[in-house]
């Protein structure tokens, strides 16, 4: 057995206490890992369950109005201007709920890494006057003023490239978004640039803005400024993070501009899709598609 002298006694004796107060290091930091990851679960529970919360009155809601309409509607007893009421609050109801699963099954896509890119040239101006026409209903219905202007940097080319559904779906959530946080008898304003490359947009409101402390997290999933009773607007938490996810997958950004008591500007950036060969696929509004016929050469 070899004997240690006084001198490499305390050196072994310090290298254990080094190699203790490491230990002792990485599992302070571990324990700390353990009770972040924790705390996220737990704050990603009471989201999830707030969402739950949410959506089952936004689902029930609509579907309770219109099975109430439908149901007196069948009853036959209106005059034709009831009836047209009645209806005309049925497709109303409905193109929310439409609105409000659209979002919850892109979600699901966007969760199972199903989503994929659907390139066609789209008619940019076209359909950015749609998505905005088809919320006329509720545009309407505070009274607001929807400003939209669309300048084309490369007149030669009216079509971009990108895929029309997720751009559409982008647009109507910040709409959506921008209707809501508006303030009743005001305005909101959609403007477009279409350049040869890329496209630039920009989505503004004078709502209540966002406060500069909590904007860094508004395109997380399930996030809310206002929960609980005091939840003075609709949603679910789903629309910013959609929006984030679709362009991120487009390659573009999105970014907030807001200040509390100044209205709210999202501006978008997406550049034109690469695509290896031609697009055959032309898109007016986002949803009918047509194929361009190939003069037969011979």
């Amino acid at each position: 057995m070899t004997r240690l002298s006084d001198d490499e006694l305390i050196q072994e004796i310090k290298r254990r206490f080094d190699n203790n107060n490491k230990a002792l290091h990485d599992l302070r930091m571990l324990t700390r890992k353990l009770e972040d990851m924790n705390k996220k679960l737990m704050d990603s529970e009471t989201l999830k369950s707030n969402f739950i919360s949410n959506i089952k009155n936004e689902l029930n809601n609509p579907l309770t109005s219109v099975l109430i309409l439908s149901k007196n509607l069948s009853l036959g007893a209106f005059d034709p201007e009831e009836a047209k009421e009645m209806s005309r609050s049925i497709f109303h109801e409905l193109f929310d709920l439409d609105f409000q699963l659209r979002n919850i099954f892109a979600a699901a896509e966007i969760e199972a890494g199903d989503t994929q890119m659907s390139i066609a040239n789209v008619d940019i101006d076209n359909l950015i006057s749609n998505t905005i026409d088809s919320f006329n209903h509720l545009i309407e219905k505070k009274g607001l003023v929807a400003d939209y202007s669309f300048i084309n940097k490369n007149e030669e080319i009216p079509y971009f490239k990108t895929d029309p559904a997720k751009l559409q779906l982008v647009l109507s959530n910040l709409i959506a978004n921008a209707i809501e946080f508006s303030n009743p008898g005001s305005s909101f304003e959609v403007k477009a640039w279409k350049h040869t490359t890329y496209l630039n947009m920009i989505v503004s409101d004078n709502g209540p803005g966002i406060d500069e402390e909590v904007q860094g997290f508004i395109f997380e999933r399930f996030r809310q400024l206002e929960t609980g009773s005091r939840k003075r607007y609709k949603g679910h938490g789903l629309g910013l993070s959609i929006a984030k996810s679709l362009i991120d997958l487009m390659e573009g950004t999105i970014t907030v501009t807001s200040k509390v008591g100044m209205g709210t500007i999202f501006t978008i950036f997406i550049p034109e899709a690469k695509t290896d060969g031609g697009v055959g696929m032309f898109s007016e509004d986002g949803n009918e598609f047509f194929f361009e016929e190939e003069e037969e050469k011979f």
